[in-house]
């Protein structure tokens, strides 16, 4: 499908819109865009989300430090009880290690396992008693873009779903698009740019396993090995132990497949975990790639349009995946975005001023460097 279909090449139009906006803002992408939307909304703000699937948490622990989570209750977004039904598990301390080097050890670090059924729904809940809209199983389409305000076409979302979509069209003053790394504004935005590097995840949460009260942040015991070296992480969870192998390696078309890489990953699992792959009973099989480029965070090209999270390219070098970078940038994206719509500060330069140049995403392309052969 051409990029042009989805943010309509036309997409700034010179004429202003004969619809009033009537929402203030739009956010595509409701898994992590709820978040953000329940602050706003909370702000007293008009918004809806739409979601192309249900808007409801997947079945696989997001870990994060309990530092980062208390930003929802220092928003207002949840009470301390309701914080604390989110949290599925946790554990101390964390081990980094390298191979044939020293390890070290933290408390506090990534060691709060948040249950994403929990959470989303208890967001979802604030969001909608607040006046939020939302639409599930409508999909963003394409966009316009008039000096007044901003016309979103939505179409039916994930195929084989048969709940139809209940409007056609929404009108705001400002888009939020939070549909992550592969969102089609974002790629319409980079011009179908190839990343500058990958990294590529693949991992199981499972029982089992030896009792083990400790998570890895960081461990590597093995050498390099065709062009790539192997790292690993392990969390203890509610319904098992999680265990992630990733690599990073540049975009070319001839390395690995995530299929390779989980091959390997059988192979080495006893050695790094002391357990044969026979004695695990699966509960989930995890795998993806999470591109990256040098260019971040992104700033889209158009008025009243702004990328948050995954999709401007706001990650962790290290925990990545979109739940992270919503929390640590939660607080300045809502104060920030609160103070462009209420002074009406809705052009692309304005809403470049909440995407800065950030020296720790310069570090993020240094650390994917240097993990890299």
């Amino acid at each position: 499908e051409s990029l042009a279909s989805e943010l309509q090449e036309d997409s700034a139009s010179p004429a202003p819109s004969s619809e009033v906006p009537e929402w203030d803002v739009v956010i595509c992408g409701g898994t992590l865009g709820i978040i953000l939307g329940a602050a706003l909304v909370q702000r007293g703000w008009r918004v809806a989300v739409i979601e192309r699937g249900s808007l409801k948490g997947r079945d696989q622990e997001w870990n994060i430090s309990r530092k980062e989570l208390t930003v929802l209750t220092r928003l207002g977004l949840l009470t301390e009880a309701e914080l604390e039904r989110a949290i599925a598990s946790e554990y101390n301390p964390a081990r980094l290690a390298f191979h044939k080097g020293t390890e070290l050890w933290v408390k506090d670090v990534l060691n709060i396992g948040v249950d994403p059924v929990v959470l989303i729904d208890l967001l979802k809940t604030k969001f909608l008693t607040g006046g939020g809209h939302l639409l599930e199983h409508t999909a963003f389409d394409s966009a316009t873009v008039h000096p007044n305000g901003v016309q979103v076409q939505l179409k039916p979302g994930q195929a084989g779903q048969e709940v139809p979509t209940p409007e056609a069209q929404l009108t705001a003053r400002l888009v939020i698009d939070a549909m992550g790394h592969f969102s089609p504004i974002a790629n319409q935005a980079r011009n179908g740019r190839t990343p500058d590097a990958v990294c590529m995840v693949v991992g199981t949460c499972a029982q089992g396993f030896p009792n083990n009260d400790t998570g890895d942040l960081f461990a590597s015991f093995t050498p390099l090995e065709d062009q790539r070296q192997y790292f690993w992480e392990a969390f203890p969870a509610r319904d098992g132990r999680t265990t992630y192998m990733f690599t990073y390696v540049d975009a070319h078309p001839k390395r690995p497949s995530l299929e390779d890489l989980f091959e390997d990953y059988w192979k080495l699992l006893p050695e790094y975990q002391g357990v044969e792959p026979d004695d695990l009973q699966l509960v989930r099989a995890l795998f993806g790639f999470f591109p990256c480029y040098r260019d971040s965070p992104l700033q889209l090209p158009w008025d009243r349009m702004l990328a948050v999270g995954d999709s401007s390219g706001n990650q962790s070098p290290l925990s990545f995946g979109g739940f992270g970078a919503m929390l640590r940038h939660l607080s300045r994206l809502t104060d920030g975005i609160h103070d462009a719509l209420e002074c009406d500060r809705l052009t692309q330069s304005d809403l470049a001023l909440l995407q800065p140049y950030q020296p720790n995403l310069s570090v993020t392309w240094l650390f994917q460097r240097s993990m890299s052969v």
